[in-house]
């Protein structure tokens, strides 16, 4: 480092620092005198209510009202800025780029979390989501441009530098080409995991700023290797349209379909980080037993089941289940099949009478290309129109009709009607909804009554896709008419093997375009490679971040043989010990009081570091050191097995063990 460059940093990180702290001083003294007059204002009110009423009257009172509101509002954004402030001071900036116009001198673009600004106007540090800012994360030096709302702005970037900042003091500088495998990212891939998620702002990768700054809104698919950053890239990309389109887009537009409450916990650490309010996160399994109202088998309690049973009669009714054919025949079902349950009769109401053919032309011929619930809806309106009824009296006659009309259908018990499709196409009928069920009888649902959707979205992210059949897909387009971003990795499907020709009739079903995610950031490069061996496939390329080699040991005990892993771990790692069900995480706690210390994952308590868990729970979650037991040849010997431990091994971030009682699996490449 040049020590003359260092100090000119160091004056200028001073300089930002001190406008940190003048102008939180700056917001703190305006919240308190807008406290002070929303005070005045309400003892204002108070004092002369009747007085105001008597005089000008209710213009005034609501002019008081709205100042006050005004006043409100504003402390809320000014503490945001203040909470905002306080944690950027912690790492001001981690960037700077010097880019200049043709014909003119460079300017200096300091790049961090969010915008720091003198009284005069200045920009000392600019947020990372601004549009000069993609220069940081896209390009090389040299000729380049960016897009902003002025159109495209073309120039030189003649300087790229980043900065190690601790303890509000500049550690070094490195100047870079490029913003990708560098030391600054190493250091952070190497960090131990923590419980939370964390903000990527100062390491956000090319292909990782394309998608989060994509301007439209239309459906993308992204298929991402694990540890290729797809969740944090989703959460950067929520951060990046809310900053874009601030005036149309609100959190609360923004709706996070997410695997497990577990994850939703992590995700929702992330917004907050980044300055912004959490968008609204469910998971498929809470907003199917509102949007149901029954009870059905979630898909936790499918994946422990089959795991532990593993019957071809699963394999086969999960495979048909999440076809595309599936789908297909329900869809013709649902416009051919479902509409004849309806059996039209005339009504006579006093002098009103409807005969049963002019229902019969409405509902099967006129309104033959509608669902059912618009066909009945219609009826029930045309019904209503014939009686000339006051208008107030109108919605009760209307919900009258509609359910005399819905009285008139053989059934309108989902299951019931469920079955009967399935009958339709030659599969076994159910007892009880099943998780591939669930989808399925959603859209009989929709198709019959509608589906009240109290989940509206402008923009919908689902984390997980791989977990989705096509019956999932077109749901998502019933609920929700606009873009969204669906994440996943086909190669952490767990109960099915998906080729690759699924996302090209995914993204057509879906009318997505499809991006790719090839390179692992999670890992080190011996963990990733023997992850691939395990999936018999090349399908991630890897930084360069050496670590120890995978360990494959045999023992006669599997227990003894975690006991002894974990006492020789560095004692900050948080560690996961994966088994392959419930039934196995009990059989290796028996009788030792250290393992009976590693818990479960609990969406109450997401911040443990030492659990015990399945690779379905484990899913998205990241660990330290991976254990993996019983990682014998009879416990793991088909394709499922071999996506448990593909899923497993993809946890781990530093160390990485499998252990095996009997001889090991077959898809362990190395033993000792």
């Amino acid at each position: 480092m040049d020590k003359k460059i260092l100090a000119q940093e160091k004056e200028y990180l001073k300089k930002v620092y001190d406008e940190i702290d003048h102008s939180k001083q700056r917001k703190t003294q305006k919240i308190a005198k807008n406290k002070e007059e929303i005070s005045s204002l309400k003892k204002y009110f108070t004092e002369n209510y009747y007085d105001i009423r008597a005089g000008a009257g209710e213009d005034e009172l609501a002019n008081i009202n709205g100042q006050i509101e005004y006043l409100e509002k504003n402390n809320d954004i000014l503490h945001k800025e203040v909470q905002r402030l306080s944690k950027q001071k912690k790492n001001p900036y981690f960037g700077r780029f010097d880019f200049k116009l043709s014909g003119q001198d460079a300017n200096k673009y300091y790049i961090g979390l969010g915008h720091v600004q003198t009284q005069e106007q200045e920009n000392l540090v600019y947020d990372w989501r601004a549009d000069i800012c993609s220069l940081y994360y896209d390009d090389k030096i040299g000729k380049t441009s960016y897009t902003c709302a002025d159109g495209e702005i073309k120039g030189e970037v003649v300087l790229k530098r980043q900065f190690k900042i601790e303890d509000n003091e500049l550690a070094y500088y490195i100047d870079s080409q490029l913003v990708i495998d560098d030391d600054i990212l190493m250091e952070q891939l190497s960090k131990n995991a923590t419980s939370k998620m964390h903000d990527i702002v100062s390491t956000i990768q090319k292909e990782q700023n394309v998608l989060i700054r994509a301007d439209d809104f239309s459906n993308t698919i992204v298929q991402g290797v694990a540890g290729s950053g797809k969740t944090s890239i989703a959460m950067h990309r929520v951060s990046y349209l809310l900053y874009k389109y601030r005036n149309s887009l609100k959190s609360e537009d923004i709706l996070i379909l997410s695997p497990s409450q577990i994850f939703s916990n992590y995700i929702n650490e992330v917004l907050p980080a980044l300055g912004e309010e959490t968008s609204f996160t469910t998971t498929f399994s809470a907003m199917a037993k509102r949007l149901l109202g029954e009870d059905f088998e979630t898909r936790e309690d499918m994946l422990e089941r089959i795991v532990g049973k593993q019957t071809q009669k699963d394999f086969e009714n999960i495979a048909i289940k999440s076809s595309f054919e599936f789908l297909d025949d329900l869809k013709k079902f649902l416009k051919r099949d479902i509409c004849k349950l309806f059996i039209p009769k005339t009504l006579v109401y006093g002098d009103v009478v409807i005969s049963k053919e002019d229902i019969e032309d409405v509902y099967f011929n006129r309104l033959e290309n509608l669902a059912v619930y618009k066909r009945i809806d219609l009826l029930a309106e045309i019904i209503t129109d014939k009686f000339r009824v006051p208008l107030n009296c109108r919605q009760d006659l209307l919900k009258r009709a509609k359910k005399i009309l819905y009285n008139k259908f053989l059934t309108t018990d989902l299951l019931k009607i469920y079955n009967l499709f399935l009958s339709s196409i030659g599969l076994e009928e159910v007892e009880r909804i099943g998780a591939y069920d669930i989808a399925p009888v959603l859209l009989i649902k929709e198709n019959l009554f509608s589906l009240k959707n109290t989940y509206e979205a402008k923009y919908v992210i689902v984390d997980e896709m791989q977990d989705y059949t096509p019956c999932h897909f077109y749901l998502f387009d019933k609920i929700w008419h606009c873009g969204k971003l669906y994440l996943g990795d086909i190669y952490q499907s767990i109960d099915r093997t998906l080729p690759a020709t699924y996302l090209e009739h995914l993204a057509r079903r879906t009318k997505s375009k499809v991006k790719f995610l090839n390179k692992s950031y999670r890992s080190t490069l011996e963990i990733s490679l023997f992850s691939q061996k395990i999936l018999g496939k090349h399908i991630a390329n890897n930084v360069n971040r050496k670590g120890d080699q995978v360990e494959c040991l045999k023992t006669q005990n599997c227990t003894k043989a975690v006991e002894k892993i974990i006492s020789e771990l560095d004692k900050s790692y948080s560690v996961a010990i994966i088994c392959k069900t419930t039934d196995e995480i009990k059989e290796l706690q028996k009788g030792s009081e250290l393992l009976k210390k590693f818990k479960r994952l609990d969406s109450q308590r997401p911040n443990m570091k030492k659990v015990i868990t399945t690779p379905a729970q484990a899913k998205g979650v990241e660990f330290d050191c991976v254990i993996v037991p019983y990682a014998n040849s009879t416990n793991y010997k088909n394709e499922l097995d071999r996506n448990l431990l593909y899923v497993a091994s993809t946890r781990a971030l530093h160390k990485l063990y499998f252990i095996s009682n009997k001889m090991p699996s077959k898809f362990l490449v190395k033993t000792k």
